[in-house]
């Protein structure tokens, strides 16, 4: 593993918000980053509308049996092939999300409150996530996405606190990769993953790149469509972006969810 780019973020050095490399030019052409992270949340929501009310509603997925039938007739297979469309479209949402956890921990000022908000949410969205997921109110069996960012985003601080110890990163990585496939949180590992490899690469040009990969790795089954995440955010142009602010992600998380399930429960 290349250890220049870990030893670049020693807080030492660049303090709290990282190297002054992995700042973007302002001003340039471009996306903002609130822009990515709407199209972010489109693909997050069409994912979610096609397992929420097409699998375990129009399909009903949780029963196989019911489901083959349904299968067997041709709306069944017209809104299983429109379930394909939307879970490939949803494949662009995580690495965008991951991207901008990383850029997020290098520039905030407020690393506590970051992550605060971040647990905060995530309970907040297990009981929405099981019900439009699972159909119950608590599955442990699998958590939100929120759970494993909020994994990710520990990871993140205890590799920029060793950043001159590599095998107390390693460890730290290793613990943090461990803690969201045991928990089974959603995208598991390899989320943590991914966030860990977009932060160590920030700056130096191969991030766009190496994101692609760990994108394409995670997302083999669905033919590598992860990685065409990393289209618009190579364009992104380091600029925030004035709307819909930061809480809004946040609670859309949670609201679709509830009215996804809400729909399921109403209509099918």
């Amino acid at each position: 593993m290349n250890t220049v780019p870990i030893q670049s973020y020693s807080s030492k050095h660049y303090g709290r918000k990282g190297p002054s490399f992995g700042k973007r030019r302002r001003g340039r052409p471009g996306f903002s980053g609130s822009l990515l992270k709407l199209i972010g949340v489109i693909s997050m929501l069409l994912d979610h509308i096609g397992v929420a009310v097409i699998e375990m509603g129009i399909l009903k997925s949780s029963d196989p049996q019911m489901m083959q039938q349904i299968l067997a007739t041709d709306a069944g297979q017209t809104w299983w092939y429109v379930d394909r469309v939307l879970r490939y479209a949803g494949r662009l949402a995580f690495p965008i999300f991951a991207f901008f956890l990383a850029e997020g921990f290098c520039q905030t000022r407020h690393r506590r409150d970051y992550g605060l908000r971040l647990l905060i949410f995530a309970l907040l969205s297990e009981i929405p996530f099981d019900l439009a997921m699972f159909g119950t109110w608590l599955h442990p069996d699998y958590q939100n996405i929120l759970i494993t960012l909020l994994i990710a985003y520990a990871t993140l601080w205890g590799v920029q606190r060793f950043s001159r110890k590599l095998w107390a990163q390693l460890l730290w990585i290793a613990a943090g990769c461990s803690a969201a496939y045991l928990l089974r949180s959603d995208y598991g590992g390899i989320g943590v993953m991914m966030v860990v490899l977009l932060y160590w690469f920030r700056g130096t040009g191969l991030q766009i790149p190496v994101g692609a990969v760990a994108a394409a790795l995670e997302s083999v089954e669905t033919w590598c469509f992860s990685a065409l995440a990393f289209v618009p955010l190579a364009c992104y142009n380091g600029e925030r972006g004035r709307w819909p602010g930061k809480y809004f992600f946040y609670v859309f998380y949670s609201a679709h969810l509830l009215v996804l399930w809400g729909i399921r429960v109403i209509f099918l």
